[in-house]
């Protein structure tokens, strides 16, 4: 037969025991064969017997300490050892990565406009070959299609087919303009008086009825009068006096620090914080592990900065 569906069709081919048939050809032992697969001997006998059975065609010399090829057996070796080097250039071709020294990276615009970008120079005196393509987007973008190595998300970790692991736990408070306040203090008043600049996306909605909620206001609405698709893009109008906003706090540390903003002290949400996102063959990428290890270590500095005041929160609510 010459059609190779036709070969293929006209019996089954034992992977399994070619790849047992293969190093015990290689070691001539059973037993070395079987420490290399890490299974017992018998198992290596057994798929032995069931491949010479399958071809009809004794492969082995069975020795006392030791086993040689029958003369067949000298004859299937080398189809056997080229077939699976095939094979494995072949899987090779799927999983290599066509731009190890190009990481593609999706995350929040608010997250890489205001933390990420002002960071990357130290990472990249760090990895002086391996450059970041960014693309900002509010949605977890499909892998594939986009081909993306990498994802940084804030939420609640659970996304679907893929796999997330913590990066930096980062709560969202309530900032406004000094200027808009009484005694440097956000109250429940001013939350429902000034004019709120917000997200639209189900997070920060979700967020906003567990503050409505803690200001036992749930039936009333604040003023809406900026809506953006990414809420924390709304840090300069809130900065320009034009509101009250919810805001991760990593994001507004430092105009915090300044006294360019006030933050509400006596709740924040602690709901949602960052993930690293990917299926889980991409975290063993070595670009990915380059970038993940580097990117670990600034958000343990942006979390010690905003440890004190995550704290003064919590303390608050549980005097409370």
């Amino acid at each position: 037969m010459n059609n190779i569906d036709d070969v293929i069709d006209s019996y089954p081919i034992p992977l399994n025991g070619l790849r047992h048939f293969y190093w015990a050809a290689k070691l001539k032992s059973f037993k070395k064969a079987a420490a290399t697969l890490n299974v017992t001997e018998a198992a290596i006998s057994q798929q032995i017997r069931n491949l010479e059975s399958t071809l009809n065609t004794k492969l082995f010399i069975r020795g006392h300490q030791k086993v040689s090829l029958t003369h067949k057996g000298v004859q299937l070796f080398p189809f056997v050892q080229t077939a699976f080097i095939n094979l494995h250039e072949g899987i090779n071709t799927l999983i290599a990565d066509p731009e190890p020294n190009r990481l593609s990276l999706s995350t929040v615009p608010s997250f890489a406009t205001n933390w990420l970008i002002k960071r990357l120079g130290h990472f990249n005196q760090l990895h002086p070959k391996l450059s970041i393509s960014i693309d900002t987007s509010i949605a977890l973008l499909d892998f594939e299609t986009h081909h993306l190595d990498l994802t940084i998300r804030y939420g609640a970790g659970n996304y679907s087919g893929v796999k997330s692991e913590l990066l930096m736990r980062d709560p969202t408070v309530l900032v406004c303009h000094p200027k808009l306040i009484s005694n440097g203090k956000i109250t429940r008043e001013d939350f429902l008086r000034l004019p709120l600049i917000i997200g639209t996306t189900d997070g920060v909605q979700q967020m906003m009825h567990a503050f409505k909620k803690f200001y036992r206001v749930v039936d009333k609405s604040p003023h809406e009068t900026l809506l953006l698709g990414d809420g924390s893009l709304g840090v300069d109008a809130v900065k320009s006096g034009q509101g009250i906003s919810l805001q991760r706090i990593s994001l507004v540390i430092d105009l915090i620090e300044s006294g360019e903003l006030v933050y509400a002290t006596d709740y924040a949400s602690s709901k949602f914080s960052f993930y690293a996102v990917a299926p889980e063959s991409h975290f063993e990428n070595p670009k990915v592990i380059k970038f993940l290890t580097w990117l670990s270590s600034e958000m343990i500095v942006t979390e010690k900065q905003i440890a004190p005041y995550v704290a003064k929160i919590e303390n608050l609510e549980s005097n409370g």
